[in-house]
This record gives structure tokens, C-alpha cells and sequence, in this order.
């Protein structure tokens, strides 16, 4: 697919969370689960590639309760006991962009603005609270609907949960964008026959928007 061109006729926006609206990072999270011994947390659970487990439980086929029982007996912390395993989990969560949570803002009153993300359950709680505690809103409530990958069963960059979001919404691929900054995740965007626009390192969600929350791209 060539590569996406600001057009006049651009009507819906699909934003990622993590990366996007929201600051991760993954490298703290390994360092978190190192000091309970963890030698090769990145090995198992990483940015580019996740093992089964991971992924299964971001499409809710695991409950948390379970999902931390796994964890605690595959990495072989038990010791460390049921809280500080939730902790080093949530450690990879950061906070959410306040320069792209203003922008929502203005986005959602020039175009259909929804949300597509891939998360789990127990990270989905932690950042929901923050929003609300810090916003004193629903995070929900700032799209026209949101998609989490743990509520619907399907998950990034499998074609289908692209499509899912444009016939639930009956949305036109060559009025919608979609925005990731995953390369993996705008390539199965791309393969659905929706355009799609990268977020790359270093680069924020209100670098690709002016003021006035027009699409802007160099």
C-alpha cells in the first residue's frame, strides 16, 4: 500500500494507546522483574515478539489471577509473593501523555475518534484509575468507542480486528486512519485496506497534528 497522504476527506482516526496516548516502558519492566531474580524477562515478553502466554492472556483466555499464578511459577518468583509480582507487571506502565490527552480533545470534535489497543486486564485497571484520578474523567468516554484486545478476543496485527472496527462502525477505509507506533501493527492495518500511519521513536502524537488538530506529516 503506498504510504498515507493527508487528504480533505479524512473523517475517522483509529489511535493505538501504549506508545501512542499513553508512555510504556518495556526496559523498566525488565529491570523490575530482575530484581526478583528474573534473569531473561525481555526474552520471554518483548515489544516485537510475545510468547503465547502473553498474548493469550491480552485476548482475556487467562483471568489475572491465573495469569499471575503463571508467572509466578514459570519465572519461579513465588516468594515474591502475589503484590510485588502485580508491581514489577505494572512497572512498564510510565503515565499518560498529557500533550496527547489535550489533543483528544479537539480531535474528537473534527472526526469519528475511536480506540484500538492491545492490553490485559490488569494493566487496563491500573491506567483506567490513573486516568480518572488524574482527568477526573472516563478515559472511555473520550472516543466514540473503544476497542481493547483482552474485552474482544482478538488482538494486533491479526487482520480481523481492523475489520471488526470498520464494519462495526461502518466506516469508509479511504476516510479512516489508523495510528500505531508499531511497525508490525500498521502493516496489518495496511493488509486490512486500512491506511495507516506510524508513530515513530521519539515521535508524539501531537508532532502529526497542528493546533488545530489537523493531520500533519513530514
Amino acid at each position: 500500500m503506498k504510504p498515507f497522504v493527508p487528504n480533505k476527506n479524512l473523517r475517522n482516526l483509529i489511535l493505538d494507546f501504549g506508545g501512542v496516548i499513553y508512555q510504556i516502558d518495556h526496559l523498566k519492566q525488565i529491570e523490575t522483574f530482575a530484581t526478583l531474580g528474573v534473569e531473561d524477562f525481555g526474552g520471554l515478553y518483548s515489544h516485537a515478539v510475545q510468547s503465547p502466554l502473553f498474548a493469550d492472556f491480552e485476548c482475556g483466555r487467562i483471568t489475572p489471577e491465573n495469569m499471575m499464578e503463571t508467572i509466578s511459577r514459570l519465572l519461579d518468583v513465588k516468594d515474591a509473593g502475589r503484590g510485588k509480582i502485580i508491581d514489577a507487571w505494572n512497572s512498564i506502565l510510565v503515565g499518560f501523555d498529557d500533550d496527547a490527552v489535550k489533543l483528544i480533545g479537539k480531535l474528537k470534535t473534527r472526526y469519528r475518534l475511536f480506540l484500538l489497543s492491545n492490553t490485559n486486564q490488569v494493566h487496563y485497571n491500573m491506567f483506567i484509575g490513573e486516568f480518572s484520578e488524574k482527568y477526573s474523567a472516563d478515559f472511555n468516554m473520550q472516543f466514540e468507542k473503544t476497542y481493547w484486545s483482552f474485552k474482544i478476543g482478538l488482538r494486533k496485527p491479526d487482520e480481523q480486528i481492523y475489520r471488526l472496527v470498520m464494519r462495526d462502525n461502518q466506516l469508509d477505509p479511504e476516510n479512516t486512519l489508523f495510528i500505531d507506533d508499531s511497525q508490525q501493527n500498521v502493516t496489518g492495518a495496511e493488509k486490512s485496506g486500512m491506511p495507516a500511519v506510524l508513530l515513530r521513536k521519539g515521535q508524539r502524537l501531537a508532532d502529526i497534528f497542528d493546533e488545530n488538530g489537523n493531520l500533519i506529516l513530514h
